[in-house]
């Protein structure tokens, strides 16, 4: 089973660089702490998912950690952002500021959904593995 929670955290990993990435080309230089979360992010689950495939069980403490503490910090940053969207609608018309607010939105809400899902998978499976590993 660990090989399996292997690749979900390389996907994880995979997903987070590509969503600081897409970002970084939306917003610019505005989104430094979407591609710092995604970058460093990604590297970890990407380290995480190398090493529980060859069975060690810290990274799959340390996946399972990332996961729990990306879906605390994207819930905290998608909230705000959601906050700001709907003042940004509310007060002005300037509909660029407002679609780059929004793509901002978009993007954390689907890093949180993508880090909830890993650390629910990664929860349900988490005493197989945790048998699996050394």
């Amino acid at each position: 089973m660990h090989k399996n929670i292997s690749y979900l955290y390389a996907f994880f990993g995979a997903f987070l660089i590509g969503c600081g990435a897409v970002a970084v080309d939306i917003a610019g230089e505005q989104a430094n702490t979407a591609l710092i979360t995604g970058g460093i992010g990604g590297f970890i689950a990407l380290t995480a998912g190398h090493f529980l495939k060859r069975g060690k069980r810290w990274a799959f403490i340390l996946g399972a950690g990332e996961a729990g503490l990306l879906t605390i910090l994207l819930g905290w940053r998608a909230g705000t952002y959601f906050i700001r969207l709907l003042n940004m609608v509310q007060a002005s018309g300037d509909t660029v500021t407002t679609e780059t607010a929004g793509m901002a939105f978009l993007l954390t809400t689907a890093m949180l959904i993508i880090s909830l899902l890993t650390l629910t998978v990664s929860v349900m499976f988490a005493k197989q593995v945790l048998v699996d590993t050394k």
